[in-house]
């Protein structure tokens, strides 16, 4: 949206969240903020006399200045100098519903409207305050749900990113303007251009293409969270896996096969990062509707994950079912034998197999009913 489409409009938003608080926040940003909380602001200090970005203490009263709102704090963000661009005051009172309510109504019949979603972050990209990948980041922030996303974003905010990009395209339109000049002008007598270290330079740059498309793919895990499916045949011990791996019971376990029906989702955070768990039905022939089901959709929750679980039952003899199932596996997978504490049969089997390059090594042995083993896998998934 052009800037000049919103420029005229003064905004306000509650930017607390709703319920009861101690201190409940509205924002006003647009030309006529200050207009409009001077009709509504008496207090030892004019709003004309306010200094940028200093905080000051007063009453807020109704357009008529008969009714008193609230005692509120009140800070004035001079334009250019504020997170939109713009002029923009803050608002600071008790953080109770009706009151600030009764502050936002009366901001708006005197002439502000109610902000969009993400209304100040879009007038902030408009007016140059921040670049698309510092407005996307605002957004990261505030849904951050692990340490490693929370850093990943501030530093996106900073406009780290940003400069690394920016470095990067200037180096290709310097590289396609020196051949672009080369074509153009082959009768000069200047050679532009050396083939070789043109080659280098383009490899060079293709490197560092693919690294950050790496990068992207490791912020978005970050972001939101890594999708691990949990996979077997019935009765191997996914839900006591997924139980050990969060650490409380999430998924019912009991031992008749065919216990889980549908797709049971737990997240888990491991040293910084954000895992969703994905416990599904247990995977084999069945003639029953509600069973078939569960198996269709754990393997649209396969298809969805960044990574497999392929849980086995170690106290059992591997069978070519489970090796047909393996190969058609598109997405990289660790083997887990469960059971250990029953006694480990599995443990030359995967030598024994042509198994696709979507396996990882290692294989995991260990018993989630016991712990053992169960923090090498944890190690294993965050590595």
């Amino acid at each position: 949206m052009p800037s000049h489409l919103f420029q005229k409009d003064t905004i306000a938003a509650i930017a607390t969240p709703p319920g009861l608080g101690a201190i409940g926040v509205l924002r006003l940003s647009g030309a006529q903020a200050p207009k409009i909380v001077e009709l509504l602001w008496q207090g030892k200090t004019s709003l004309d006399k306010f200094q940028s970005h200093q905080m000051y203490f007063g009453t807020l009263k109704d357009q008529q200045g008969k009714e008193e709102i609230d005692q509120a704090l009140a800070v004035w963000m001079k334009a250019p100098h504020s997170y939109t661009g713009e002029e923009v005051l803050e608002l600071q009172v008790h953080g109770g519903p009706l009151i600030l309510n009764k502050l936002l109504q009366a901001c708006l019949s005197l002439g502000a409207r109610v902000a969009e979603p993400g209304e100040f972050t879009r007038r902030a990209f408009f007016n140059g305050k921040l670049d698309l990948l510092q407005a996307e980041a605002v957004g990261q922030m505030i849904h951050a749900k692990s340490e490693l996303a929370l850093r990943n974003a501030k530093r996106q905010l900073e406009g780290r990113i940003s400069q690394e990009v920016l470095s990067l395209r200037q180096d290709l339109i310097e590289l396609l303007a020196r051949m672009e000049a080369a074509v153009d002008f082959p009768e000069e007598d200047i050679e532009l251009i050396q083939p070789r270290e043109t080659l280098e330079e383009i490899k060079k740059l293709q490197s560092c293409l693919e690294t950050w498309l790496k990068k992207f793919e490791l912020g978005r895990l970050m972001h939101e969270g890594v999708k691990v499916a949990l996979l077997g045949r019935p009765n191997v011990g996914k839900s006591s896996l997924l139980n050990a791996l969060v650490g409380e019971d999430k998924a019912i376990v009991f031992d008749q096969p065919g216990t889980t029906r549908d797709v049971v989702e737990a997240h888990w955070t491991y040293q910084g990062l954000d895992f969703v768990l994905l416990d599904t039905a247990g995977i084999r022939q069945s003639e029953e509707a509600i069973e078939k089901e569960g198996i269709r959709r754990s393997q649209r929750a396969a298809q969805g994950a960044d990574f497999i679980l392929w849980v086995l039952d170690g106290s059992q003899e591997f069978n070519h079912e489970e090796e047909a199932l393996l190969k058609e596996l598109q997405v990289p997978t660790l083997v887990v034998a469960n059971k250990k504490d029953l006694g480990i049969c599995l443990k030359k089997f995967p030598q024994a197999l042509s198994l696709p390059k979507t396996l990882k090594e290692p294989w995991y042995f260990l018993s989630a009913k016991s712990g053992e083993g169960v923090e090498d896998l944890k190690k294993g998934l965050w590595e």
